[in-house]
């Protein structure tokens, strides 16, 4: 079940990878063409991962655990390109740029520690990982959100990057809940089952949340912010101007009257 999984996790992420470089080699502008870049960069290399999986590389025996070390090494080189897809979509600051990648960088440095240790000492390094994933989320909900609905104000720049922190975060907060449920934790899944929740996540958080930055990128094209608000003036009733006809009573008020 576990070659099965994996195999549906290298056909997908090829897939997606050609599809992302297609569209990168046609894009029109700079800003798509960075775009679709980063994801396809993000694809190619969760599919690298999948195709030394399924060549029966990239895992050891550490305290008598089997870890998949290779996940480890993806996840820290496409975790931060996806970090970056946010970013160019939000044009957020460098100051908050860094903030998550760093703050990323710690939460799979540990994250691997505790995939490595023996128990019980993994637990530790465990909850330091999912406290650094709650600084990317802390940074992602306050400083990138603020940043990217002033850059793109409105509410289809508001709604669009709502939509995507709430996917974003949802998928990466099930990562440490299916850590937990595997032998790394208290080992209540199989491996066939580890392997089918990894693939689905991985799948989901790359290629499917690549379609859905290019959507994003569209509908802030589509919709940009001068043109919501002029469609809010140019749906406010006009004014309508009556004719003077000589009111005697305003001439009277406006001293042009006569005695």
């Amino acid at each position: 079940m576990a070659q099965f999984w994996t195999l549906i996790g290298f056909i997908s992420m090829t897939a997606g990878a050609l599809f992302f470089g297609y569209k990168a080699s046609s894009a029109n502008s700079e800003r798509w063409r960075i775009l679709l870049m980063l994801n396809f960069f993000i694809a190619t290399i969760a599919s690298v991962l999948y195709l030394v999986i399924l060549t029966g590389q990239g895992e050891g025996i550490y305290n008598d655990h089997n870890s998949h070390w290779v996940r480890y090494v993806t996840w820290f080189l496409s975790t931060p390109l996806l970090l970056l897809v946010l970013s160019h979509l939000g044009r957020t600051r460098l100051s908050t740029i860094g903030g998550l990648l760093g703050a990323n960088a710690l939460m799979l440095a540990t994250g691997f520690l505790a995939d490595v240790y023996p128990k019980p000492h993994n637990i530790t390094w465990y909850f330091i990982s999912c406290g650094a994933y709650v600084g990317v989320a802390c940074i992602l909900l306050s400083s990138y959100r603020a940043e990217a609905e002033r850059n793109h104000p409105g509410k289809v720049g508001k709604d669009a990057f709502q939509r995507l922190l709430t996917v974003h975060l949802v998928l990466w907060t099930i990562y440490p809940i299916v850590w937990i449920l595997a032998d790394t934790g208290i080992d209540a899944i199989s491996d066939g089952v580890e392997a089918m929740l990894y693939t689905i996540l991985d799948v989901t958080s790359k290629v499917g949340f690549g379609l859905l930055s290019i959507s994003t990128m569209k509908k802030l094209e589509k919709f940009p912010a001068w043109a919501e608000k002029d469609e809010v003036v140019s749906s406010m009733p006009t004014p309508t101007t009556h004719p003077d006809f000589g009111n005697p009573g305003l001439e009277q008020v406006s001293g042009r009257g006569t005695l």
